[in-house]
């Protein structure tokens, strides 16, 4: 039911169409302004713990159904966590396009409490970006005082970008987490060696200051920076926030700072020794980062003189603060910028003062300026920059993920802004008087980013008829339809049935154990599980084409499972599928093989059928072929070719709607080729021949007739072009 609303005035009330259980977020976030002015005397924890309980409900609220289904990169974590709960374990994972390892052994030590299911995934996202907002507020506190990491951590508790992060089983989501302690743990070193080297008055020191020592801090540094090298790509540019700020330093103190430079040279090693082990697998291994060369392609085309693209991200992702941001729903709602407008005049603020700061530090012939302050938002620009980098070579598109590494810096600077605007702004009338106003105004401001946030996230993106086809809503809405009513063999059409896509989100989704899925692309292929009675599911993005659905007609439909009107992957039809009648309907129309014919060990040819009989130059001929699953065959592909009288092939289809690794022997199914005869095809008499192969390697798979081998392609029948009627 939608109940939430805003205590506006005393006796008005706005009412927005927010769940029940977001309703405590302005009436904490009103009870923080109206008590602003106890700060003082309040424990020093109570808000802090506030911004995470507000953290914590926009994090969990609905976390099993929203994001409304469930990626294939989210289900493949899924599996990976689940795998390491079983025992297989690796420092890098070649699933997908590869994956660093960190994230899937957080995820396995929940699975081992709570099995493997999905959950597990978002729960440790929730976990870490929590845990985040605990690290950014405790380092800003230090570094820039307690006003500026109270608007941080609020910030980061309740814009929509960290919300969108947490609710995501996603690899991501645990980098800025270890960055963010690596910087505390950095910035406890500078500030030990300014306190034992400088004498420079800190007013706050921390109890960690009193009993570690500058070199325990580096080494802890250096730990975390290592191991933020097992989340997520764009580590392999943060670290060179820390070299970078010692380069600071010694330009804006002007002398030879050998302790700062000692400890940024701890902080690396360790860093190093830690991330060793992954770096020199990458090493070995580099086919196993396939995404890498792909970003990279900006980067290589600029280095072969080719600058279009490049500039042209750089100009993509110098848009993300408050002009145009990442295009994707899978992600964002598309095109909405990282910072809402008001927030984003806060950032340019912040990042105006930082850049103020830094460089009336490095004014040469003045005296140096430096304090920990100035340090600290020097390094909140290079972080800001470092983190921003990936985004500047591969533009706005994915930038959700690919600029993660900046999100805990990004929103520091509207705090650093609202703060000058505080301090050099209101200090006029009433404002000065009671700062209760300016804190409880910054405090409605900070709670209304709460409100729209969760407005966008839960009304306006988890609705959004794209983002449920990228979360595959419809699928898992097949999944719960089968862990209720399945039973036997089932034959699912998706247009993803590759085992990194749907079959990954069946095994984190279908917990019935009496359901055994098959796999196909009903768009061009027809799978006959080998069995007397299965079940059929067809949704509406796989239609069958009309040459296989005639096979189908005399099924009979037993459901269509509701979807929302406004989905557009619908309608999700069940049928009850007699694979005998079918199969016998198909070979009657087909002509079968002279003789026995296998591909390899893992296909049986049982015959092809072509439409229409008679083909016409600029038309599409239509060439149905039947087989019989022996083994799984992984990246398998069929091939059509018509031949011309040397052999050489002048049209061809290859395609395969029932991927090899997931064939189950007994297993019958029809594909589909169709292939476009341009009107310059010359009139006359060709062969049609079929074959097999695997698309990883290239290799055609060898033909056995007779148990005879037969090359490596099958010849079917002579294909007669004509000339079309004038």
């Amino acid at each position: 039911m939608w109940r939430f609303f805003i205590h506006r005035q005393s006796v008005d009330w706005v009412w927005l169409p927010l769940p029940l259980p977001l309703s405590m977020i302005p009436l904490i976030m009103s009870a923080t302004a109206r008590s602003w002015r106890k700060t003082a005397v309040s424990p020093p924890i109570i808000w802090p713990l506030l911004i995470l309980l507000v953290a914590a409900i926009l994090r969990l609220y609905g976390l099993s159904h929203i994001p409304p289904g469930l990626t294939h990169d989210e289900a493949d974590h899924g599996i990976t966590a689940w795998g390491i709960v079983k025992g297989v374990h690796a420092i890098y994972f070649p699933i997908g396009y590869g994956r660093e390892p960190f994230y899937d052994y957080a995820t396995a030590v929940l699975m081992r409490i709570t099995g493997p299911t999905y959950l597990a995934g978002r729960l440790t996202a929730v976990f870490f970006s929590l845990l985040l907002i605990a690290a950014m507020y405790a380092w800003v506190r230090r570094a820039l005082g307690r006003s500026v990491a109270l608007l941080t951590a609020a910030s980061l508790a309740t814009s929509f970008w960290p919300l969108m992060t947490a609710r995501q089983s996603l690899r991501s989501a645990t980098l800025p987490t270890l960055f963010v302690l690596a910087v505390f743990f950095f910035w406890q070193g500078l500030r030990k060696l300014e306190i034992g080297d400088w004498r420079l008055k800190i007013k706050e020191r921390s109890p960690i200051s009193d009993f570690q020592s500058p070199i325990s801090s580096f080494v802890a540094a250096g730990l975390f920076l290592g191991m933020s090298f097992y989340t997520y790509i764009p580590a392999r540019v943060l670290w060179g926030v820390v070299p970078a700020t010692a380069v600071y330093l010694a330009l804006a103190r002007r002398q030879k700072l050998g302790a700062v430079w000692r400890g940024v040279a701890v902080t690396l090693m360790v860093g190093l020794f830690i991330a060793a082990p992954l770096l020199l697998y990458l090493r070995a291994n580099p086919s196993t980062e396939v995404r890498l060369d792909e970003l990279q392609a900006p980067l290589t085309a600029a280095a072969n003189g080719d600058f279009a693209l490049l500039w042209r991200n750089v100009s993509g992702g110098l848009q993300l603060f408050t002009v145009l941001g990442d295009p994707s729903a899978r992600y964002n709602i598309p095109g909405r910028p990282l910072l809402t407008p008001l927030m984003g005049f806060f950032f340019y603020l912040g990042v105006l003062a930082a850049i103020w700061q830094v460089g009336q530090s490095l004014r040469f012939g003045k005296a140096p300026r430096l304090t920990g302050t100035t340090t600290a938002v020097c390094l909140a620009l290079l972080w800001l920059l470092a983190g921003l980098s990936p985004s500047l070579v591969t533009g706005s598109e994915w930038s959700m993920t690919q600029a993660i590494g900046m999100q805990p810096v990004l929103y520091l600077f509207p705090a650093l802004g609202v703060v000058q605007l505080v301090r050099f702004g209101f200090r006029v009338g009433s404002l000065e008087r009671n700062p209760a106003i300016k804190w409880g105004m910054i405090g409605v401001l900070w709670g209304l980013t709460a409100v729209f946030s969760a407005n966008d996230y839960f009304n306006r993106w988890a609705n959004d008829p794209n983002v449920r086809v990228q979360y595959e809503a419809t699928m898992v809405a097949a999944m719960d339809y089968l862990n209720q009513h399945g039973s036997g063999d089932v034959a699912i059409s998706t247009i993803t049935p590759n085992e990194p896509h749907t079959p990954a989100l069946a095994q984190m989704t279908l917990h019935n154990d009496r359901v055994i899925p098959h796999w196909f692309d009903g768009r061009s292929s027809l799978l006959l599980p080998n069995s007397p009675g299965a079940t059929l599911i067809l949704p509406g993005f796989t239609p069958l084409p009309v040459s296989l659905a005639a096979f189908v007609a005399p099924t009979a439909l037993v459901e269509l499972v509701p979807m929302r009107p406004t989905d557009l992957d619908q309608p999700l039809a069940i049928y009850q599928l007699d694979s005998a009648a079918v199969l016998a309907d198909v070979q009657n129309q087909f002509v079968p093989p002279v003789a026995p014919t296998r591909f390899g060990t893992s296909l049986t040819f049982l015959g092809y059928a072509i439409q229409p009989e008679r083909v016409t130059r600029g038309s599409v001929v239509q060439v149905l072929t039947l087989w019989q699953v022996e083994r799984p065959l992984p990246h398998a592909q069929l091939f059509t070719h018509i031949l011309d009288s040397s052999g050489q092939p002048i049209a061809q289809a290859d395609l395969l709607g029932v991927p090899g690794e997931t064939w189950q022997p007994g297993d019958r199914f029809v594909q589909l080729h169709e292939i476009w005869l341009g009107e310059e095809t010359a009139v006359g008499s060709y062969t049609l021949a079929i074959g097999l192969y695997t698309t990883d390697d290239g290799q055609r798979t060898a033909v056995w007739v007779n148990e005879q081998p037969q090359g490596d392609l099958l010849q079917l029948a002579r294909l007669e072009i004509i000339a079309a009627n004038p």
